[in-house]
């Protein structure tokens, strides 16, 4: 509920901008790709609670994320000339890096200890939308802006364990919906094609839930990056 009020917040405050009279605002569109690479981190949580008691242990892991990034947006240009709103579209195909770390045990001598183990995180493909405020400077070929955005990232999660008495391994893996939200800044170079140059700061959490007959293990991923991406396109 969080995301959809603040993508509310977002739209109602670029209504308020937009202009009185539509017909003297310049309406443009562009179609672009570029690479993006993310310095991320992933926080893993899992507890362990069998008949009544539980047991936590929460590890971090971070590791570099690269990604193509396809987007196409419409750019509306107020009566002045100068702000510029613009909402657009894009689809993140992810390379396979994995990001991985251990469990450490809680060794507490409880029948709902957590186990040693290790858990791994992998994005997959995902479609976003991001709506921009930002002025044209200079000679009015560059602009920069502020941006909000959210994701829908198709995304692969893994948790395993080693029974220390038994030597005994399993593994829970599930894929699952994960929804980023990102806010940034960046800069537009004008020209015939235009490059696009942004900086964002992403979040998300995800939750699941393994449960057996007395037994129920919960398990949180946060899961944080900062993104720079390069897009070059063009606009029509």
């Amino acid at each position: 509920m969080t995301r959809i009020r603040l993508l509310a917040l977002v739209c109602a405050s670029s209504a308020a901008l937009l202009p009185a009279s539509p017909s003297r605002a310049q309406v443009s569109y562009s179609l672009g790709l570029g690479p993006e690479i993310t310095w991320r981190t992933v926080e893993h949580t899992k507890t362990v609670t069998i008949g009544g008691g539980s047991s936590t242990s929460t590890s971090a892991a971070s590791g570099l994320a690269l990604a193509a990034r396809m987007f196409g947006a419409g750019h509306m240009d107020l009566s002045d000339g100068s702000l510029q709103l613009s909402g657009g579209i894009e689809v993140i195909v992810p390379a396979r890096r994995v990001v991985e770390g251990t469990i450490s045990p809680t060794n507490s001598g409880n029948p709902h200890d957590v186990w040693p183990g290790r858990w791994d995180f992998r994005d997959g493909i995902g479609l976003g939308a991001t709506f921009r405020v930002g002025r044209h400077v200079g000679d009015g070929s560059r602009r920069v802006y502020g941006l909000i955005g959210a994701r829908r990232m198709w995304s692969e999660f893994a948790t395993g364990g080693t029974n220390p008495e038994t030597g005994i391994a399993g593994e829970d893996r599930t894929r699952l919906a994960r929804w980023p939200m990102s806010v940034g800044a960046g800069l537009t170079l004008g020209g015939r094609w235009p490059t696009d140059l942004r900086v964002t700061y992403t979040r998300s959490t995800t939750d699941w839930v393994v449960t057996q007959p007395g037994l129920r293990l919960d398990y949180r991923y946060v899961t944080s990056g900062v993104a720079l991406s390069v897009g070059i396109g063009k606009i029509h």
